[in-house]
């Protein structure tokens, strides 16, 4: 994939007004098709998928076992699978009615299911279902390897014969009694499957092919589509907020000709100029995060990364694998609660070119080596007024592209230089 992420140069607001009227022409057009997609697939029978491999599992169940419509959260207990046993299949949909999960429901205990990552539950469960169904078991077995995902029983490689005895794999998944996750050095997983007196352990590294099950161009359809139509139900409450008091915030500005700006630490992505900083002022007794004409820097900051300033209309431009582009417009509120679960947000400005800036937005995923990047551009009215945000995304780079992109100037000092990412 080629797509650059570059330093805009200054731009006249004619030339802005021109460039929105073709947008919104391209995001008519892409609204009709999207409606028209989505209401083919109201009035088919079948289930859609975003992925070939997810559909390939659904029709490897027995035909009883197939759910004919689309369904959030189902349990289906399915004989044919298990032999002298029904094992229950879940299928998860979102509200677009693709299916995007089918897995083997071995926590039956709703708490559990709460208290545990639910991307880790849903790799767990699609992976035992499709060990359970393999057609060529030491096929499976041999691919899980290649990619560097293995099962212990009891800190030992079993025979291939425990995936189908009856007291072995299949006995011990309706055993199952308690979990461990351990998300090591952020590369790999460890998981101990507590079942009665035996514990299996699986290893898989943190990639986000490997926990989706979806190559990148399945990944950035998928999100394509989900972020498009996705509408928050709640004020999006940012849970990027360091906890901060006076005591751990920094004075970055005292004077007594303006009032005196704290930052709030967060950490750096790669590079310093790229963090999640928030900046603070007080007034009387009270910290409030800094959004003033005064602090244009330290305004677009805090808006990127935390709940303060206006709601924006965001002109998003995402290449997808390929290079296509899709233009789709929502909401900033929508956007950022979009991301608001399984993503770490870092924001850092570029450059301020009379009256725009422009800023680098990383949205790095928790579970997987694998960012979102977008490329930020807004006018200081639009930006105090709550207007037009536009951003060039870039989705689903892999943890060896992040190290390659940022490389070339992770030895720079923080010290607001101008910096150019340009994507592979």
């Amino acid at each position: 994939m080629q797509a650059n992420v570059q330093v805009h140069t200054t731009l006249k607001m004619t030339d802005v007004n021109n460039k929105l009227k073709i947008k919104k022409m391209k995001l008519k057009i892409i609204t009709g098709i999207v409606v028209f997609v989505l209401a083919m697939l109201k009035v088919s029978s079948q289930p859609f998928f975003y992925s070939q491999s997810l559909q390939k599992l659904y029709y490897s169940l027995p035909q009883d076992c197939r759910l004919s419509m689309p369904v959030a959260d189902t349990v289906v207990y399915c004989q044919g699978i298990v032999p002298d046993s029904d094992v229950p299949v879940v299928f998860n949909s979102d509200k677009y009615e693709m299916v995007e999960h089918i897995g083997y429901r071995f926590l039956h205990n709703e708490e559990m299911l709460q208290a545990f990552n639910p991307a880790i539950i849903m790799f767990l469960e699609r992976e035992m279902l499709a060990l359970l169904i393999a057609d060529n078991l030491k096929q499976k077995l041999a691919a899980n390897r290649d990619n560097g995902m293995y099962l212990l029983l009891n800190g030992n490689t079993p025979q291939t014969n425990f995936y189908r005895s009856k007291t072995g794999l299949p006995h011990l998944l309706q055993q199952v009694s308690g979990l461990e996750i351990h998300y090591m050095e952020g590369r790999k997983y460890k998981v101990n499957m507590i079942c009665g007196t035996d514990t299996l352990t699986v290893y898989f590294v943190a990639d986000a092919e490997l926990l989706s099950d979806m190559d990148k161009k399945e990944r950035d359809i998928r999100i394509a589509a989900q972020l498009s139509h996705h509408r928050s139900n709640t004020n999006n409450q940012s849970q990027h907020i360091p906890m901060c008091n006076e005591e751990t915030m920094q004075v970055i500005q005292d004077s007594v000709q303006m009032d005196s700006i704290f930052v709030c630490k967060g950490v750096s992505f790669i590079i310093p100029q790229i963090n999640n900083n928030l900046y603070y002022t007080k007034v009387e007794d009270d910290f409030k995060l800094v959004f003033s004409k005064n602090r244009i820097v330290e305004t677009l900051s805090n808006v990127m990364l935390a709940p303060v300033g206006r709601d924006y209309t965001v002109q998003i431009s995402h290449r997808v694998y390929g290079g296509v582009i899709h233009y789709y417009e929502l909401d900033s509120r929508d956007f950022f609660d979009y991301f608001s679960n399984d993503y770490e947000r870092y924001f850092g400005v570029e450059t301020i070119d009379k009256d725009i800036l422009t800023g680098t937005l990383v949205l790095a995923d928790k579970n997987a080596g694998s960012i979102h990047l977008a490329h930020v551009s807004i006018n200081l009215w639009e930006l105090l007024n709550g207007g037009v945000m536009e951003m060039q995304l870039s989705s689903n780079i892999t943890q060896h592209n992040v190290e390659s992109l940022f490389g070339k100037i992770k030895d720079r000092d923080n010290n607001n230089k101008k910096y150019k990412l340009n994507i592979d």
